[in-house]
């Protein structure tokens, strides 16, 4: 059959063509008969396989499986049996490169198959691409699981431990740990994988501009490697030596100038670690790093908090911390949330985005209340005009009239008077934080009054709910600061009623509280002198 056919070859023209046409391809063809001889090919393109292989028809499992019998399974008689293709992944045992092998059949006027055409084509970098971008997502996975961790209020010891072994885990590596720089120039241990806490190892002095070093030690000459693609000799590494390790990275947790410390990775393989290997954990140190200024901060906060009493001077410190360390961040955080709401489609994610939203908003409240409050503990600054203050209850009015339909709060004003007193701007923000109040605490389908009246001699304001009520031990206590009535299950920070009495002082006006005559409920009220 193959002298036939090769005969046939060198007679048609057509068949000189297919052939020439056959072994300017550039992937591997063979022809392969049914007694699992080579046909032909085009060899030249195949420099893995020995001169004296492709002389003759050699047997396929011979010349291109380096085999002396038959592979089992054998797709090749696969494919003679049922007459369909088939695809098969594979390292190449001639060149250790993965191939994508194709067989297809060849049919002969019976439609039986006659032979098997066998195509081979070069995959492996594809498959390194593969890999690449599989480990990448792990990567990005890793990141964003310490980070949710990290957001989630995590102890710092346990957010440590995590990291490691997410690190260990995903680049696939024996040894992981955290290391603290003490004041003393010496190391302490916080967190690890595969190191016992009694196991410390010497750790190489690092080049102040450099904030990342990978080194291998399976080479004669140990060498550092840092991001400015700086090398330089060293011979700090003889303890990793003994453990075993040959390769390493290391990375800084924090800034170059004020380091929290290392994260070390460490493993007994040749290794050497890729750009992503080094951002990935440079990514994971930066949201330890994150975190651990957050607990500094919270700690700072509390340190604050404690000594705001104390003197004016820490009391106009905190202000300066609200209004610009905590409250700029805060509302990077909000512009973020609100743009990924507009961008998330997935429906897991978006009630995520939307409590950090939330709890965000009610943090930025709070903080806004605070320097309010604190602002207010003076009077100098403040200007006092005679003014009319109906006209400042209905913007109060105007800027919740959405809040309230969102709620499903009937919203209604009865002005009864023109009131004239000497009032400031400040007044404004009594009227809103009372309309606030009422319609967060009144359900739905209920409604919010607003009164002015000439009552004695005085403006009064009066906003009426018919929510769940304030209790009469309550009552004593609810304008004080960072003080609130149980109201079920609504929370707040306990200022804006505090605000409302701060302002009334400062204007030497009233402030009360008493239950709803038509039902359930409060009524709030502010009065303050009219004018002469």
């Amino acid at each position: 059959m193959t002298n036939e056919i090769k005969n046939d070859f060198e007679k048609d023209p057509l068949l000189d063509l297919l052939k020439r046409t056959f072994d300017s391809v550039q992937d591997m063809i063979v022809v392969i008969d049914r007694e699992l001889k080579i046909v032909t090919s085009n060899w030249k393109d195949c420099n893995s396989i020995a001169a004296s292989e492709k002389q003759g028809h050699p047997y396929c499992y011979s010349c291109l499986m380096n085999r002396s019998k038959p592979c089992e399974p054998c797709y090749i008689l696969e494919v003679f049996s049922t007459g369909n293709c088939r695809q098969v992944e594979m390292v190449d045992p001639l060149d250790g490169k993965t191939k994508l092998i194709e067989l297809s059949p060849i049919f002969d006027e019976d439609r039986s198959v006659s032979m098997v055409v066998r195509h081979s084509k070069d995959i492996s970098e594809r498959k390194n691409v593969e890999k690449i971008l599989k480990m990448r997502e792990l990567q990005q996975a890793a990141v964003a699981k310490l980070g949710q961790k990290g957001l989630s209020g995590i102890e710092l010891d346990l957010l440590m431990e995590e990291a490691t072994e997410l690190v260990a885990e995903t680049l696939d590596v024996e040894y992981c740990r955290i290391m603290k720089e003490e004041e003393d120039g010496n190391q302490t241990m916080l967190a690890s994988v595969g190191w016992e806490k009694e196991k410390e190892i010497e750790s190489s002095k690092k080049d102040a501009n450099q904030n990342i070093f990978c080194y291998t030690l399976y080479s004669n000459d140990s060498t550092v490697t840092g991001t400015n693609d700086k090398k330089e000799s060293i011979n700090a590494f003889s303890l990793l030596k003994d453990h075993g390790l040959v390769s390493g990275m290391d990375v800084l947790i924090g800034s170059r100038d004020n380091p929290f410390g290392t994260m070390n990775v460490h493993t007994t393989q040749q290794r050497l670690f890729t750009e992503d290997d080094i951002h990935f954990v440079q990514s994971i140190a930066n949201v330890l790093a994150e975190s651990i200024s957050r607990k500094v901060s919270e700690e700072n906060l509390k340190h604050y908090a404690q000594e705001l009493e104390k003197t004016t001077e820490l009391k106009v410190l905190f202000t300066d911390i609200l209004t610009h360390d905590l409250l700029n961040p805060a509302n990077v955080i909000r512009g973020f949330t609100e743009e990924l709401l507009i961008l998330e489609d997935d429906k897991e994610k978006t009630p995520l985005l939307e409590k950090i939203h939330s709890n965000n908003e009610r943090l930025i409240a709070m903080m806004e209340s605070a320097s309010k409050f604190i602002k207010l503990e003076s009077i100098e600054d403040i200007k006092f005009d005679e003014k009319d203050i109906v006209p400042m209850v209905q913007r109060a009015v105007r800027e919740y009239e959405q809040e309230a339909r969102k709620r499903g709060v009937s919203l209604e004003l009865r002005p009864s008077c023109q009131c004239n007193s000497i009032v400031s701007p400040l007044m404004e923000e009594v009227f809103l934080n009372l309309i606030s109040n009422a319609i967060k605490f009144s359900p739905a389908n209920e409604k919010v009054i607003v009164n002015i009246n000439d009552y004695n001699g005085e403006c009064r304001v009066q906003v009426t709910d018919f929510g769940p009520g304030i209790s009469s031990k309550d009552k004593s206590m609810i304008f004080e600061r960072f003080r609130q009535a149980d109201k079920g299950s609504v929370k707040g920070s306990g200022l804006g009623l505090a605000i409302v009495k701060r302002i009334m002082d400062l204007h030497n006006g009233k402030v009360g509280i008493d239950d709803n005559p038509l039902g359930k409920g409060s009524i709030f009220w502010v009065s303050v002198k009219k004018a002469s």
